[in-house]
């Protein structure tokens, strides 16, 4: 059975204050042994996770055009140099820098962080972890955002799937196109497909259906994702190179492959039902996910202020469709009020082929029963 999970990106004491005035984190380039190109690499994910967190990021270049050619910090760099760098080059409070480490298939990770928020001269962060696996990352990069800026997470109602698809509904379908079935070269309200990690497949649930594979090189999607966001059509995607080895080079092992529908409006403090169905071989730990975000005004641009998904396992099998619901109470007290939902088709790891169809969102009825908590939780 699969368990489903969110949160809410709500306000603490420091998020109160970053409603006003928002928090903004330098993410410096990390250390690493090849150049810098694996640091820089791992500066920019930390940046996309710090933006999922509500932070305010300075892109890279600009932190460049700010050091205005001097040294990326090291890892080493003493809190008073830093403390001045941040003030003087960006007047800003809070910094974040370090090195990584490629040990045979695991990265090593060293975090330095400073919040001169804090009043102290010390180092607010100074820790080093260890992934031995790509998915590992993301949660320990939001572990150490969350320690040097003082955010958090707070959980949101969870239930059984089982539970969840009993509650009836009420009003028109929400999600536009959810069974993939209208549009010319791609489905009407969704993102383009890019002919490489993701197609329109024949053969869906009920007719067409969408197809995520995800056994490409990383570097080879990267370079066609540029074509692509330029205007490049699908049918013009390259062919993959096979691939070989652990596979952790592959963009299942590091970023996943995201397919987003349109916006979607909705009201804060009703509640509303997603559903999914999908087929695919998966692991107990690694698995798609259908990603209900929310999204609202913060300091003058749009950003993530609410976040759940459904785990769509499928440990054994994989060639037999299935089909997961959850119910998604939206909450009145995120940093921000939710505007609407995007959800997102997400598969990654383990590499290969998964496929998803008939996506649902309505409202529950009035006076409904929601399902308590489960038992089952991520």
């Amino acid at each position: 059975m699969a368990a489903v999970a969110g949160f809410a990106l709500a306000a603490s004491a420091a998020d109160a204050k970053a409603a006003a005035e928002p928090t903004v984190v330098i993410i410096f380039p990390f250390e690493s042994s090849d150049g810098g190109k694996a640091g820089a690499a791992f500066a920019d994910r930390l940046r996309l996770r710090a933006k999922r967190l509500g932070l305010v990021i300075v892109d890279n270049l600009s932190v460049k055009e700010a050091m205005g050619g001097a040294a990326m910090p090291a890892l080493d760099a003493r809190p008073v140099q830093m403390a001045d760098i941040l003030k003087d080059r960006f007047a800003a409070t809070i910094g974040l820098w370090g090195k990584v480490e490629q040990q045979g298939q695991a990265l090593v990770m060293h975090f330095r962080g400073l919040n001169l928020e804090a009043g102290t001269d010390r180092l607010t962060v100074s820790v080093t972890r260890r992934a031995d696996e790509p998915q590992q990352v993301n949660p320990i990069q939001d572990e150490i955002l969350m320690e040097l800026t003082g955010r958090r997470k707070k959980p949101v109602t969870e239930a059984t799937p089982e539970a969840d698809a009993k509650v009836p509904t009420t009003g028109p379908e929400l999600a536009r196109n959810g069974g993939f079935e209208t549009g010319a070269k791609t489905p009407d309200g969704w993102q383009r497909l890019d002919g490489l990690t993701t197609f329109w497949s024949a053969g869906g649930a009920s007719g067409k259906c969408l197809k995520i594979f995800t056994d490409v090189y990383h570097d080879e999607w990267m370079a066609w994702q540029k074509k692509h966001k330029a205007g490049a059509d699908a049918a013009d995607a390259p062919t993959p190179t096979p691939t070989k080895g652990p596979k952790y080079d592959t963009v299942a092992g590091i970023y996943g492959v995201a397919f987003d529908s349109e916006p979607i409006p909705v009201t804060p403090g009703k509640a509303y039902k997603v559903g999914i169905q999908y087929k695919g071989k998966s692991t107990d730990f690694f698995f798609p996910k259908l990603f209900i975000r929310g999204w609202g005004e913060v300091a003058g641009e749009k950003r993530v202020v609410y976040d759940a998904y459904l785990a769509l396992r499928c440990v054994e099998g994989g060639d037999d469709w299935r089909q997961q619901f959850r119910i998604c109470e939206i909450p009145t007290d995120t940093q921000a009020p939710v505007e609407y939902l995007v959800l997102k088709v997400y598969a990654y790891w383990p590499p290969g082929t998964y496929y998803f169809d008939n996506v649902t969102l309505k409202e529950v009825a009035p006076g409904a029963k929601i399902p308590g908590p489960s038992a089952n939780k991520e």
